[in-house]
């Protein structure tokens, strides 16, 4: 059931069950990308905006879009970071479906050092 105060989660798999389709934006590091997309999947999500480039390699992006279209899942790429359009729009749909809520599930294990940006710049 929907719990009205906020929740702040560390991983897709402390989600609850969803009630209704789930949609997910993945907005983590390029590395992690290809096991948060199956996260997301195994979460029930049925539509994931990926922040590009999305993995890696081409083999894995080949891999994720595989799963993700053997689950029926549909799979958007683009530019995120918080600020887009797309976040904003989310926030303004579920304002106005009573009863929906959005969660947004952060995955950065950075620390605030300059060590950790240069890290951050080098594995992205």
């Amino acid at each position: 059931s929907y719990v009205s105060t906020p929740a702040f989660l560390t991983s897709v798999a402390e989600l609850p069950s969803p009630s209704q389709p789930r949609v997910a934006l993945i907005s983590g590091r390029t590395a992690d990308n290809p096991r948060l997309l199956k996260e997301c999947i195994d979460a029930g999500c049925k539509c994931i905006y990926l922040e590009k480039p999305g993995a890696p390699t081409v083999k894995e992006l080949e891999e994720m879009r595989d799963v993700a279209a053997e689950k029926g899942v549909e799979v958007l790429m683009g530019y995120n970071k918080n600020v887009c359009k797309y976040v904003r729009k989310t926030r303004e749909f579920a304002a106005t479906v009573p009863g929906s809520h959005v969660t947004f599930v952060s995955n950065n294990a950075y620390e605030n050092t300059p060590e950790s940006l240069g890290e951050c710049f080098e594995r992205n």
